[in-house]
């Protein structure tokens, strides 16, 4: 017999992990469905940070008579900025343990000098966004102060006006950040399967038939709702259903590099403007930094991408261009990576918007079909409820609700491989390949080695678990070395085979 849910959440992101748990809480049946592993896409290619927003009112930095010349797209940033401080204020207070606050550094020349009333502005209306709950620690320096700050020495900055610092908050990896949202949904009855890809969606009387094609085989389910959290799949998803017309993604690649900066660097973060008027960053990464992003648009198929030698060379120009002092060339780049950013397609169908919206395809043919663009990691929660309203607005719940819970269950060791964390990652989070232990369950993955030097003890701790032979154990240890070259351009020693 054919399963039936309410809903069939399609994505293992952040945006369908949030999804899959708020429409859990109100009562809906649920099954997600991911064809990787649970934040191995596009949230695990994010700036790792629990933005305050500040880039949203960016508009405004050389003209506010402009900015509010164009109504609606002043609405929009402005909604856009109050959603991030709200996310931020919520994610902090309910996951201090996930979380580290970074002071930032903004250095003010001629291409990105801000008056200091204005900046006290925004951040007042930054801060009245929520509450004031969580505080920004905003500290504007004179001309003087920040030639003598210790971080701004030698940097080299031409022109320096002053400079701004205030307070971020960055994931300590994001991917556990999805994990734990996957976990808390199931403790409430979700039912969540990873490595498995949805094939094809059929209309049948008033359900959909979804295909899922798993390790253990292919089979059928049918859903009274299908959510379609695929980032920047969701047209794919969409076209499975027949519906390839209907297009509501534009991707975005973006590239960063990682790098040693200077000691006197360690945990500091900047942010700054290119002469173009993009943003960039240098963002403290453990001991290392990463820098970036270098945005290109994106034609192809997202899966796959890692950075081209052109976007690493385009970031080391921009690097020198705006820290000259810091002389970085390409032998100074540990690794990098690349992903592609879902974007929701701007009106008229050419580029993208900085919308976050959620779609009822019903009236395009596609009945009791929702997709969400745009979706970011700092504002998931507010998406999944918004998700979750647009479903009740077409179908009630077969269920009664249930608490939603925010508490963070401890995971022992989730900073090591152990006996009792590799356990835990297979047998009650779902791990199936050594990249989802390393990478995505406990942070080793994201050491400046990129988990290379954990894989043999890993593998072997997981080897009993799993029922993987000597073989498969070499082939596990193979492909997480090869991901960590061809994705993230890792140099391994030439000792290593």
């Amino acid at each position: 017999m054919v399963q039936t849910y309410d809903t069939v959440v399609v994505g293992g992101g952040i945006i369908a992990a949030a999804a899959g748990e708020h429409l859990t809480a109100a009562g809906y049946r649920t099954l997600l469905v991911e064809r990787d592993d649970y934040g191995s896409g596009t949230s695990s290619k994010t700036s790792r940070l629990q933005h305050c927003g500040l880039g949203y009112l960016s508009a405004a930095s050389r003209s506010i008579a402009a900015f509010l010349a164009r109504p609606s797209g002043a609405i929009e940033c402005l909604s856009l900025m109050r959603r991030a401080m709200q996310g931020r204020a919520e994610f902090v207070r309910a996951a201090p343990e996930r979380l580290k606050p970074v002071t930032f550094i903004v250095p003010l020349t001629r291409e990105n000098a801000i008056p200091g009333w204005k900046a006290r502005l925004a951040f007042k209306l930054m801060g009245a966004s929520d509450g004031g709950e969580v505080p920004l620690d905003l500290r504007i320096l004179s001309a003087e102060e920040a030639r003598a700050h210790a971080a701004l020495k030698g940097m080299g900055i031409e022109g320096l006006h002053g400079a701004m610092s205030f307070t971020e908050y960055q994931y300590h990896w994001p991917e556990r950040i999805v994990v734990d949202a996957v976990m808390r949904a199931r403790t409430i009855g979700m039912e969540a399967l990873n490595h498995t890809a949805v094939t094809a969606l059929s209309r049948e009387n008033d359900l959909w038939r979804v295909t899922l094609n798993s390790p253990e085989g292919i089979r059928d389910v049918a859903a009274r709702a299908v959510v379609n959290c695929a980032g920047a799949w969701v047209d794919e998803i969409t076209a499975l259903a027949g519906a390839g017309h209907i297009r509501k993604n534009a991707g975005e690649k973006g590239t960063n590099i990682v790098v040693r900066l200077p000691d006197n660097l360690s945990g500091i973060g900047f942010q700054t403007v290119t002469a173009a008027g993009a943003p960039f960053y240098l963002i403290p990464w453990g001991e290392l930094h990463y820098v970036g992003p270098w945005d290109c648009p994106c034609d192809g198929r997202p899966e796959g991408f890692c950075a081209s030698e052109t976007e690493i060379a385009a970031i080391l120009d921009q690097l020198g261009r705006l820290f000259p002092g810091l002389t970085l060339s390409r032998d100074d780049v540990l690794y990098s990576w690349a992903g592609v950013r879902p974007r929701s397609l701007a009106r008229g169908g050419k580029g993208s918007g900085p919308a976050v919206l959620e779609h009822d395809l019903t009236e395009e043919g596609l009945p009791n079909v929702f997709l969400f663009t745009g979706g970011l990691l700092m504002t998931h929660r507010d998406a999944g409820r918004r998700l979750t309203r647009a479903v009740a607005r077409r179908l009630k719940p077969s269920g009664c609700p249930r608490p939603l819970r925010r508490a963070y269950p401890p995971v022992t060791d989730m900073d090591r491989v152990s006996e009792a964390s590799v356990a835990h990652a297979v047998l009650n989070e779902q791990a199936r390949t050594l990249s989802d232990i390393l990478r995505r369950r406990l942070s080793v993955g994201w050491e400046p080695d990129l988990g290379v030097s954990h894989a043999e003890m890993a593998a072997e701790l997981a080897a009993p678990h799993l029922s993987w032979t000597s073989q498969e154990k070499a082939i596990q240890i193979a492909r997480f070395r090869e991901e960590a070259v061809t994705q993230f351009g890792l140099r391994l020693p030439a000792a290593d085979p």
